[in-house]
């Protein structure tokens, strides 16, 4: 009997450290996902340093978006839901991000986009021109290529289509930055992914209180 015991004392344990080890291994959202340094830089260049290395993104999904006018938006918006793996996604009855049209000859496209100073986007402006001779891949490409500036990328890539002519397709280095910045919080500090903390020209403060805003435009 007291070998028996002894037995099931030890079956009770192992058990126990099986369950243990599996909660530890499981996890839960937002563990490392195959990230790599580079993404993280290539995040840090594109959006975070705009804020002292803290995220910049729309704090919930669905994103709305009123471009009721356009026949190619849903279209558009929706390359980055594919592009993501469904990281981002849109609402087409919205508000969040107006498209409207512009009789400007001087670029394709102008997005005008405002973040808290908690990293948290306020607010995103598209205006689409009438006119897109010289523009590649025209309307669509277009709005594709400002819905990328209003949902979080911050600048021109040198390729893919966050280029600053567009014409091409989403990179795969710009859909991971989308699957990234929206796998991780408003504001979250990133820096230490990066093995050094950075300087920025924009200041992070977890009230909120200050607002930025960037207008960035596609070239003809």
């Amino acid at each position: 009997m007291p070998e028996i015991s002894l037995r099931r004392a030890a079956a009770v344990l192992l058990l126990v450290l099986a369950l243990a080890l599996a909660s530890c291994g499981g996890g839960g959202g937002g563990g490392d996902s195959g990230f790599t340094k580079a993404d993280y830089q290539f995040l840090y260049t594109y959006n975070a340093v705009h804020l002292s290395g803290h995220t910049i993104r729309w704090a919930s999904v669905p994103i709305g978006v009123s471009a009721g006018a356009f026949a190619d938006a849903r279209t558009a918006f929706n390359r980055w839901t594919s592009a993501s793996g469904g990281a981002v996604s849109f609402n087409f009855g919205g508000s969040n991000i107006p498209v409207s049209w512009s009789s400007s000859t001087s670029w394709c496209g102008l997005t005008t986009i405002s973040w808290s100073s908690a990293g948290r986007i306020v607010s995103a402006r598209i205006s689409i021109a009438r006119s897109q001779s010289g523009c590649s891949g025209g309307v669509a490409d277009t709005l594709a290529h400002e819905a990328g500036h209003a949902i979080g990328f911050l600048g021109h890539d040198a390729s893919g289509l966050m280029n600053p002519f567009g014409g091409e397709p989403i990179s795969d280095q710009e859909a991971k930055f989308m699957k990234l910045l929206y796998s991780l919080a408003p504001g979250t500090d990133i820096t230490g992914e990066l093995g050094k903390s950075r300087s920025s020209s924009g200041t992070y403060d977890k009230s909120g209180s200050r607002i930025h805003t960037m207008t960035i435009s596609r070239s003809k």
